[in-house]
């Protein structure tokens, strides 16, 4: 017999995801799990920026040897120097050294990561996000004994909240950020690296906002960005649907933008998002 899930019930629920689908793989088949229906209303998509040049140029020094630690921020990221690596002819699995570390924000990014072959060598323990990072990173005194190279590799979007950044250089580190894609609206009409999406099937941002829910809605805002457009195409949001924001960085976006969330995300991750959906439906919305 085969094992019953053991996330929160969700039965019922409507949940729209604003991701393409193979950025929601493993949100939508939790959430299915626990009795939900989902569908997918992609809002952002990613492509590499017009110049290529400063990230290329990064990638070979990182490959040189040149840095102490590369950190990777998200699932995207990882995807956008694999694609990039592979441009450049390296293969993505010898571009980190044995002697660089590697940082990552989030079990998804850290599965990402493993899943080329590298061995992760800094997590956060409990807020997995770039917040929670900058916050556990370790001292550089103690990083290096023969008090060696304190240079650090950010790869990011073009849009990155700066405060990594500078909280890795306030601690003495020496922090190369580069671009290495770029945010931008569904679908992308430059050079992108993640799959090519169907139409079909895709639920529309202006439909949706015209709608009403027949029965109990949410929709799950996976990043600060998602959240400016939803509002930017979305509202008014229709009375009724509930709003979870997958971290405190997207909720705090979203206050600035005038929505409430009805819950936030303790994890990041699709386990933490079907909590938070649970806490939401318990609530209602927020007035």
């Amino acid at each position: 017999m085969a094992a019953r899930h053991q996330g929160p019930d969700l039965a019922g629920l409507f949940v729209v995801l604003p991701r393409t689908p193979d950025r929601a793989s493993a949100m939508v088949r939790e959430l299915e799990d626990c009795g939900a229906s989902v569908a997918l209303m992609p809002l952002i998509d990613f492509q590499f920026p017009a110049d290529t040049a400063l990230l290329d140029r990064a990638l070979n020094s990182l490959k040189a040897g040149r840095f102490a630690w590369v950190v990777f921020t998200s699932v995207t990221t990882v995807r956008a120097v694999t694609r990039r690596c592979a441009a450049l002819g390296i293969r993505p699995d010898a571009v980190v050294p044995a002697d660089t570390r590697i940082a990552a924000v989030g079990a998804g990014t850290r599965q990402a990561l493993e899943e080329i072959g590298f061995d992760i060598d800094f997590l956060p323990d409990t807020d997995q996000s770039a917040r929670g990072l900058a916050a556990s990173w370790p001292d550089p005194s103690g990083s290096d004994p023969e008090g060696g190279d304190l240079r650090v590799l950010l790869p990011q979007a073009d849009v990155a909240d700066p405060s990594l950044n500078d909280a890795l250089t306030s601690l003495g580190w020496d922090v190369r950020a580069v671009t290495a894609y770029c945010t931008v609206d569904y679908p992308a009409a430059g050079v992108r690296f993640t799959p090519a999406v169907p139409g079909e099937g895709l639920l529309d941002p202006e439909a949706f906002a015209a709608s009403a829910p027949a029965g109990p809605r949410a929709v799950v805002l996976t990043s600060p960005s998602i959240a400016r457009r939803f509002v930017r195409r979305c509202a008014p949001v229709p009375a009724g649907t509930l709003l979870v924001a997958i971290g405190e960085s997207t909720a705090a976006r979203m206050r600035e933008l005038g929505v409430d969330a009805d819950a936030v995300a303790k994890q990041p991750t699709p386990a933490g998002i079907a909590q938070a959906l649970s806490i939401a439906m318990s609530t209602g919305p927020t007035p």
